[in-house]
């Protein structure tokens, strides 16, 4: 049974993607501008929003690291084993397998992830939720930049080192996300009109990426990465979530926090997969057909999980 709640989500996110392709389709918008939509929400927006967040962000006064620990112990190892499989068994480009290892281990938390969890569980999943929400992006985004800053002085034959640092120092995402901690932990306070500012640049964020990866799609071929796909969204949407509730229950956490931890892991490939190829240039049409598909079967997916935690 397909729940009311979950097409309600995802109906939205589907739609912006659908738009976004058909202006591609009939080439509204050229693969320059879209490209440069698409570097628009990785180098601004999504830095902005991670800053915002941060800033803002209220972390419980005892930290509650077993439930922390343990959803990150499942998804940043997923992505790491997957990412060394992956580079052992394949001949595949680094960059290419990063992308692949993280779109099998990286959920769409902020446009998918927030309104479902609230809606189906309401305010007794906001801390677990935001706890979750909060070290997403400081976890996962380290080691991603590392493969693909790594592959591309690789590519360009630089000597890997200084050249990695410097760019892992300098990158938008990782400024987001240090500054927005530093005026939290100072706490200090954005006048507000340039805490405005940032506030609507950063509310641009997940609709300006969504149509970017419909416009994207548009322009590339997907039959060629079709099966490697199918490969992610199985670990995404199925092994994943199944990891997590195992490890949940081994935990023995409340059952809201568990039922919590369970959705998020079952949530569809982020759309940060697809900005971090965009980004770099590597593996654009796998992360875009592994977004929809993911997107598509989570509808399925995430009713039944519900469907049986709810």
């Amino acid at each position: 049974m397909i729940l009311p709640v979950v097409v309600d989500v995802i109906v939205p996110v589907f739609g912006v993607v659908v738009l976004g392709y058909i202006v591609g389709a009939f080439r509204w918008l050229d693969s320059g501008a879209v490209r440069g939509l698409s570097l628009y929400v990785f180098n601004i927006a999504i830095p902005l929003l991670l800053f915002k967040a941060m800033s803002t962000v209220t972390l419980p006064v005892q930290m509650p690291w077993d439930y922390v620990l343990g959803f990150f112990a499942c998804a940043l190892g997923s992505f790491l084993t997957v990412f060394w499989l992956m580079r052992t068994a394949s001949g595949r480009p680094i960059g290419e397998v990063g992308v692949f290892a993280f779109g099998c281990s990286y959920g769409n938390f902020i446009p998918l992830g927030i309104p479902l969890v609230m809606t189906a569980f309401g305010e007794a999943a906001t801390v677990p939720l935001f706890l979750l929400v909060a070290f997403q992006a400081p976890i996962f985004f380290a080691p991603m930049i590392v493969i693909q800053e790594s592959a591309k002085q690789r590519d360009h034959r630089v000597p890997i080192g200084w050249p990695v640092f410097k760019s892992i120092v300098a990158n938008q995402y990782l400024l987001g996300i240090g500054l927005g901690a530093a005026v939290n932990l100072s706490g200090l306070s954005l006048p507000g009109p340039i805490s405005e500012i940032i506030a609507l640049i950063g509310q641009s964020a997940v609709p300006c990426a969504l149509f970017a990866l419909g416009s994207a799609l548009s322009f590339y071929a997907v039959e060629g990465v079709f099966s490697r796909a199918l490969a992610v969204v199985a670990v995404k949407n199925l092994l994943l979530p199944l990891l997590v509730w195992w490890v949940s229950h081994w935990l023995g956490l409340p059952p809201v926090w568990q039922a919590v931890m369970v959705v998020m892991a079952a949530l569809p490939v982020g759309i940060n997969t697809y900005l971090f190829a965009e980004r770099y240039e590597c593996g654009q049409a796998l992360a875009g057909t592994a977004v929809v598909l993911s997107t598509a079967v989570s509808v399925v997916t995430l009713s039944i999980v519900l469907s049986v935690l709810a």
